[in-house]
Order: C-alpha cells, then sequence, then structure tokens
C-alpha cells in the first residue's frame, strides 16, 4: 500500500509543479462590484465626481459606468474610464478616497494632478485575489441610500463600526453570478 501512495503523490507533485499561478493581468479593464446585505454585486457608477454604486435599472443619466485600469505611474492607483457608448462627463479620472471627516468619507474621482487631488487619497488601492483593498490600516467600505431606491453613496471608514443609516459592504472584482429575479 505504502508503495502505491508514493508514486500518487509524486505525480500529484508534478501536475502541481506543471500549473503555477498565473500573475494578475494589469492590462485588462475590471469594474468594481459592491456586496453587502441586499447588495448583491451592484457596479460602481460616477456621478458628479463620487462614486455611487446602484442597481442599473435604477440609473440616471447623470450616472456614468466605469471601469478600472492600472496606473502607467502604480499598480495602487487605478485609473476610471467611462464604460459607455453615451456622452460621458469625464475620460479618465483617479479613484480616491476623500479625507474630509473622521467617521464617513466619500469614495470618489479625482483629476490625475497634485492640486486635484489634495485631500485626497490615490495610491491606495490592490486587488486580493477578486477583493479590493486598500493599503491603509482598518478601512471599512459602507453604502449609504441616496434617497433613489436601488441607488447608493460609497463611504469609507476607519472606524470598525458602522455608521447611522450605512450598510458594510465588501468590494469585489467579480460580478455576480446571476441576475436578480426579485426586481
Amino acid at each position: 500500500m505504502r508503495s502505491l501512495l508514493l508514486p500518487l503523490f509524486l505525480a500529484f507533485g508534478i501536475v502541481c509543479a506543471a500549473n503555477p499561478l498565473k500573475a494578475r493581468d494589469t492590462t485588462a479593464p475590471f469594474k468594481i462590484y459592491a456586496y453587502g446585505k441586499g447588495i448583491s454585486g451592484l457596479p460602481v457608477f460616477y456621478k458628479n465626481g463620487v462614486a455611487e454604486i446602484a442597481d442599473t435599472a435604477k440609473i440616471d443619466t447623470s450616472m456614468t459606468t466605469v471601469q478600472f485600469a492600472y496606473s502607467t505611474d502604480s499598480s495602487n492607483t487605478w485609473i476610471a474610464s467611462p464604460d459607455s457608448t453615451r456622452s460621458a462627463p469625464f475620460s479618465a479620472d483617479v479613484l480616491c478616497l476623500n479625507q474630509d471627516t473622521a467617521s464617513a468619507n466619500p469614495v470618489s474621482f479625482s483629476g490625475s494632478s497634485d492640486v486635484q487631488r489634495s485631500n485626497k487619497l490615490s495610491n491606495v488601492w490592490s486587488l486580493y485575489g477578486s477583493y479590493v483593498m486598500v493599503t491603509l490600516d482598518k478601512v471599512n467600505f459602507y453604502a449609504k441610500p441616496t434617497g433613489t431606491e436601488g441607488v447608493y453613496s460609497l463611504l469609507w471608514s476607519t472606524s470598525a463600526e458602522a455608521m447611522t443609516d450605512t450598510i458594510p459592504l465588501t468590494l469585489r472584482t467579480t460580478a455576480p453570478a446571476t441576475v436578480s429575479v426579485l426586481s
């Protein structure tokens, strides 16, 4: 019995060594989706310089779908560009974390100059598999209802406690497996 297991383990080791993990493609654009209680993979949109998540059936004309790509300067800086054939209010902006208050801050978009990005963190993004991470300690993402059903502001905070009227989120680059049938 023992003599049969050794060739099996050796064959397994050869197969595993022949299929190494692939490096992440840093040239392909990707989208970001939000997951939380009652939020099953809503995509990120651009609206007046801030990030919102929304049911695609609920978006209005001021919202633009976006896709992201790694900056040529840093893989921790993500460039957002319109992923739409209709007229877009921007051409390419940097995804940022605003630092306006201590508790609830918007995730936003900004131009690439240092002046445009003052009081904003942009070189902080990374991926762990398909999970969106930031290089700061204890960052949490939240959705806050905007008053329009199915549309939420995307916020971040270093507080571990959820803010009033918010939903804790996980951000991923993986689209939902199915479209909701409960509309």
